[in-house]
């Protein structure tokens, strides 16, 4: 079973621009063959989870349809824009299933041709019972640069045959990663899109850790998010406006019964 976090654990793929791989709005394809939305119950962690072992079923629990927009369309939240405030604050619980045609084929599959195949699914789900209807732009919205510092890149090369993230309030680390993937996660850190301009093109181990503004700093304290990044990192993120694909939320409704 293959399960996704969304907040600060939430891990996007790589796209051309920083938070945001290349999208596909749904279209003609499979679908649930049932599929129940219902009112978050009580959450007893607090999370967003997203499970989608690779099988026809797929579950989102404590989840908003902001959230749940993310990982179907592949844009962060922050590039989802023009819905009604419930969009970011209600939460449900969603299960659903497909026939078994579908279940087949996604068993087949790899594992990355399962989560585009539940995508589409989940995408259709969210047109059927919400009603929705988007369409997508390009937009110029406040970003950040992310560019070299002087004296260069401290990013060590990695070691590693594969990529693990993790991130919490203080920290970020990972290994083998890409400037995208590193962009990726600055992006939801810092609260804007970060769009890679180091030119920096192979994989690195990152270990950033900083101090949050709002929290009380000690003498033995890592820096501010912004200065972590230069001294840690070698690297350095510049205010900017940047052109960046948007998904606009034309019409949506609360969820049909089930």
């Amino acid at each position: 079973m293959q399960m996704a976090r969304v907040g600060w654990r939430f891990l996007m793929l790589a796209g051309l621009l920083i938070g945001v791989r290349p999208m596909v709005l749904a279209q003609a394809g499979p679908a649930f063959e049932v599929a129940t939305i219902k009112p978050a119950a009580p959450s007893p962690d607090g999370h967003t989870h997203i499970i989608y072992p690779p099988d026809g079923r797929f579950s989102a629990i404590n989840i908003t349809l902001v959230a749940l927009m993310e990982w179907a369309y592949g844009m962060p939240s922050r590039q989802i824009l023009d819905g009604p405030g419930w969009l970011g604050s209600t939460r449900f619980d969603i299960e659903a299933k497909s026939d078994e045609e579908t279940d087949g084929r996604i068993r087949k599959g790899s594992g990355e041709e399962g989560r585009e195949i539940k995508r589409g699914m989940v995408r259709a789900l969210l047109e059927e019972r919400y009603e929705m209807k988007v369409h997508t732009e390009t937009r110029v919205l406040p970003a950040y640069d992310l560019v070299v510092a002087k004296g260069g890149s401290k990013l060590p090369l990695t070691k590693s045959d594969g990529k693990t993230i993790g991130t919490g309030r203080t920290y970020f680390h990972g290994q083998g990663l890409t400037v995208t993937l590193i962009a990726e996660q600055l992006s939801q850190i810092a609260g804007r899109v970060v769009v890679d301009k180091t030119g920096l093109s192979e994989r690195y181990d990152v270990k950033l850790d900083w101090t949050p503004d709002s929290a009380m700093a000690g003498e033995d304290s890592p820096p501010p998010l912004f200065t972590a990044i230069q001294e840690q990192l070698g690297l350095k993120l510049d205010a900017a406006k940047e052109p960046v694909p948007v998904l606009v939320v034309d019409h949506i409704d609360a969820p049909s019964a089930n």
